[in-house]
């Protein structure tokens, strides 16, 4: 039986927990020890003694939760502070997102720790239920976002995304027909705005129209994209694959066929370079004003809202942590197979076969290290 430690999270502005109080009381009530670092829930308003009721053991640092446990919970990816605390008996969940990030990779490598990414955990249906239940929070939360981008004191245009009576609605445009494209699609629809949404998958667009009957389904294409621009109040770039496989770019011209005070929230900004003239930004600051165009740039949208989003991952992440805890690791495999794709690295190996196909790195089977004892 794994001792599970949950920690709090080190990343400016990410609020969200793997487990709420009452996935703690679950995990307790099937036998199994759970650890909370003091303070991890409080950006969700779970406080301490919420945890401790649930049947946890509070601990002061992280330091006390490396030592004690050996599942360790967190949604960020491993920070460097964490690295020369982690060792071969340690398995990590959390968010990890490695593409583009050779150094992390490394890091990682280096601590001999095992690493369970939880955005490639796959349900009995072979969907994504993390990634698709914090897509679906990031596309509501884009359109609420950007329709605030499009007043005055946020550097916008002054237009109402919903328009009034006789005043024409925002035209939003959207780029990339996944779950959050799809989530914004239908939010800024149910708000009132006018909807342009381009597939990078055209053979889905039949099925996207009868999904989405309120919005303009068109395929993806630069000259399609320049023809709708220079009418589009805000453009939502969600563009993502769990395996690098989307490559389109969204340059300076194109961005500048919009009007000023223009909005272009980049959602994909953390995983891939789609819009030329976007960069990575924070909660805190969450967007920049560039050629008299607003720019939204959080990559953890989602953390906005982290009570929400962490009853979500509780409750979609429950049955892995359950079987983690209590089998071995290959029993775990074996019970829940949806764990397979997402163990991403097993002491010090890649045995993700697309990390490894990116990087130029060796895959290794994790049933055949298993075997081996390795």
């Amino acid at each position: 039986m794994l001792k599970i430690g949950l920690l709090k999270d080190l990343k400016p502005g990410e609020g969200r927990v793997m487990l709420t109080p009452e996935g703690v009381k679950v995990l307790v009530k099937n036998g199994i020890e759970v650890f909370v670092e003091t303070g991890a829930g409080e950006l969700c308003q779970f406080d301490n003694l919420q945890y401790e009721q649930a049947g946890a053991t509070i601990l002061p640092t992280m330091e006390k939760i490396m030592q004690k446990c050996q599942l360790i919970l967190q949604i960020s990816p491993p920070q460097p502070i964490e690295f020369e605390l982690l060792n071969e008996n340690h398995m990590v969940m959390s968010f990890l997102n490695l593409f583009r990030k050779g150094e992390r990779l490394q890091a990682i490598l280096n601590t001999k720790a095992t690493f369970i990414g939880i955005e490639r955990l796959q349900n009995d249906e072979g969907n994504y239920p993390i990634l698709y239940g914090m897509s679906e929070i990031a596309g509501r939360m884009a359109v609420f976002q950007a329709a605030q981008l499009l007043t005055i004191p946020a550097g916008g245009k002054g237009k109402l995304l919903a328009g009034f009576n006789q005043v024409k609605p925002a035209v939003v445009t959207i780029v990339g027909a996944g779950t959050v494209g799809r989530t914004a699609a239908r939010t800024a629809l149910s708000i009132g705005a006018q909807v342009n949404l381009l597939t990078l998958k055209p053979e889905k667009m039949e099925g996207l129209q009868k999904d989405i009957p309120g919005a303009v389904i068109e395929a993806f294409s630069e000259e399609k994209l320049k023809e709708l621009l220079p009418e589009s109040d805000v453009l939502i770039v969600a563009v993502y694959s769990l395996n690098q496989e989307c490559e389109i770019s969204i340059n300076k011209e194109l961005i500048g066929l919009m009007s000023k005070g223009s909005v272009v929230m980049d959602i994909s900004v953390e995983q891939s370079d789609v819009v030329q003239t976007s960069h990575v930004t924070s909660p805190e600051q969450p967007s920049y004003l560039l050629d008299g165009i607003v720019y939204y740039g959080v990559p953890n949208i989602a953390a906005l809202v982290p009570l929400t989003a962490s009853r979500v991952i509780t409750k979609r992440v429950l049955p892995f942590i359950k079987v983690l805890a209590q089998k071995s690791l290959k029993e775990a495999l074996i019970e829940q197979p949806g764990l397979i794709p997402a163990l991403n690295i097993y002491k010090g190996k890649i045995t993700n076969r697309h990390y490894a196909e990116y990087f130029d790195l060796e895959f290794y089977n994790i049933f055949e290290l298993l075997e081996l004892n390795l």
